[in-house]
């Protein structure tokens, strides 16, 4: 991995508070900036894209902690300059993983999406920080990871994610093909790596 101070380094932010809602509104208005400005305003042209897909997400996780019931359920990262750079909800559940297995206690993660300027390819913006979706599921995890879930995580991921949510240990669901599972093991494992990645 790169040395440390190659490391871009993030702090963990655990609900959102009027100051975190603003945030993620104004991801939203700069989603629209980007689409009139670099796709002339034809929201038509980015989908099936990272950043159709980035902005579908950022609409509905502002939507979503808007609802004072979802805001103890906001994670995200700041950067070392204080800037919102990604942004999650997090769920307890009990129901079945895999199916003919016993109901257990899992998390699930959705939306999980990196802020707008982190997600428009071939442009780089002065707010732009690479790893902050990475250090967010490292953090999520490691909040979990000692409770009665144990590691146990589910999030839905579409083809273009996928890659990315395999890179931390991730597995594909065999029976519902846009799950993807983080096992307790491969839980451990992550947190193991990474943690010694951020350490530098």
């Amino acid at each position: 991995m790169s040395g440390a101070s190659e490391i871009n380094r993030f702090s963990y932010v655990i609900g959102a508070d009027q100051t975190t809602q603003n945030e993620l509104i104004s991801w939203v208005t700069t989603s629209l900036q980007y689409i009139n400005q670099y796709f002339e305003g034809d929201r038509i042209r980015i989908r099936r894209t990272k950043f159709g897909d980035c902005v579908s997400k950022v609409e509905f996780l502002a939507e979503l902690v808007s609802d004072s019931d979802n805001v103890s359920s906001f994670r995200g990262v700041r950067d070392t300059s204080g800037r919102l750079q990604a942004g999650s909800i997090i769920s307890r559940q009990i129901g079945v993983i895999y199916p003919y297995t016993e109901e257990i206690e899992y998390l699930s993660i959705d939306p999980f999406t990196s802020a707008p300027w982190n997600c428009l390819e071939g442009r780089n913006f002065s707010e732009t920080v690479k790893g902050a979706g990475t250090w967010l599921m490292s953090e999520i995890v490691q909040e979990v990871i000692n409770t009665q879930i144990e590691g146990v995580i589910k999030i839905l991921a579409i083809d273009r994610a996928k890659d990315f949510y395999s890179s931390m240990g991730f597995q594909e669901n065999p029976d519902y093909p846009r799950e993807m599972i983080l096992n307790r093991e491969d839980a451990r494992q992550f947190i193991r790596q990474y943690q010694i990645y951020k350490e530098g």
